[in-house]
């Protein structure tokens, strides 16, 4: 194993991890226009949120630290798709809250996401889609890379079950 994973293992866990721009762009070509987007892990300053109103969509943004917990919480606006980069370390309750409310989603998750027998549990009762970025994206506001693929784990938004995508 390499020395920058073992490492990443043995910390606390570490979820402010923020979404580039480059990230978001693959998935526009897939969000309809006139799609009211809920970003349910920003307080209305992520990238995910500005990308998509730059393109003239309408974004609701929610933040657990704003009031909302997106896992506990109702919403009580309307909404037409979940679009979000959620904390990794509570990926398994996020997939199963979304599929839970019966919306469309584009998740930004570590393609390890594949693996598991919650998950892969959820993937076959519901079905997932996957936009699979041909690159690693950089999290780290500094030059160094994170060691791991992430890829937008869909569900009712791509036409195909998986697309992969050059950025």
């Amino acid at each position: 194993m390499k020395r920058p994973m073992i490492n990443s293992m043995k910390r606390e866990k570490f979820d402010e991890l923020y979404t580039p721009e480059e990230a978001v762009y693959p998935l526009l070509p897939y969000i309809p226009k006139g799609w009211r987007i809920w970003e349910c892990t920003d307080l209305g300053n992520s990238n995910i949120t500005k990308v998509f109103k730059e393109q003239g969509y309408d974004v609701i943004s929610t933040h657990i630290n704003g009031g909302f917990d997106f896992l506990q919480d109702e919403p009580n606006f309307e909404f037409d798709v979940i679009i979000t980069n959620p904390p990794y370390s509570l990926k398994n309750q996020f997939l199963k809250r979304a599929y839970e409310l019966e919306k469309p989603f584009a998740f930004l998750l570590p393609i390890t996401t594949l693996e598991g027998k919650f998950r892969g549990w959820l993937f076959r009762k519901y079905g997932v889609e996957i936009l699979v970025l041909d690159k690693r994206i950089n999290f780290l506001r500094n030059k160094r890379n994170v060691w791991y693929h992430t890829s937008w784990f869909c569900w009712k938004i791509l036409p195909e079950q998986l697309i992969f995508v050059a950025i």
